[in-house]
């Protein structure tokens, strides 16, 4: 977080928004093994955590225009319900909500360090309108993206 913090400092950095966004990511796996390591019993090795794994590679690819289970899952070669079960199981959370959380990390992260409008980054993100975005971010976060942008 220091580097993240040291970065957005910096205006002379020349790929200055891409080292930020993959700092981001990192903290986001970081967060995530955490997560693991903190979950009672112990875990199950094999096809699970595989396709958990998988399922977070392609979460970090398609994150910004993928919001939907079902996507995720026919990339696997698996049912929705299954791969809710597997990540909930290894990880704790649905696959559901690690795409929720994915998306308004990223979001936050848009609004506040790069510049963009509210209505570029809704479009960035895949989303239809600004006013769906909106909704989205605000059903998960409790506020406005505009409130939120303008916090800072």
């Amino acid at each position: 977080f220091q580097l993240i913090k040291t970065m957005l400092r910096s205006d002379k950095e020349r790929y200055r928004h891409e080292i930020i966004r993959t700092l981001f990511t990192t903290a986001f796996y970081i967060i995530t093994e955490i997560n693991q390591r903190e979950q009672p019993g112990e875990m199950k090795q094999g096809r699970c955590e595989v396709l958990f794994d998988e399922f977070m590679s392609l979460l970090q690819q398609y994150n910004k225009k993928e919001r939907n289970v079902s996507f995720y899952a026919k990339q696997l070669n698996i049912t929705p319900k299954y791969l809710s079960s597997v990540v909930k199981e290894v990880s704790g959370k649905t696959a559901a909500r690690w795409i929720d959380e994915s998306v308004i990390l990223e979001a936050k992260a848009l609004l506040k360090y790069s510049g963009m409008s509210i209505q570029e980054i809704a479009y960035h993100l895949n989303f239809s309108t600004q006013s769906f975005f909106g909704k989205y971010f605000k059903q998960h976060t409790g506020t406005s993206p505009s409130r939120y942008k303008r916090k800072g």
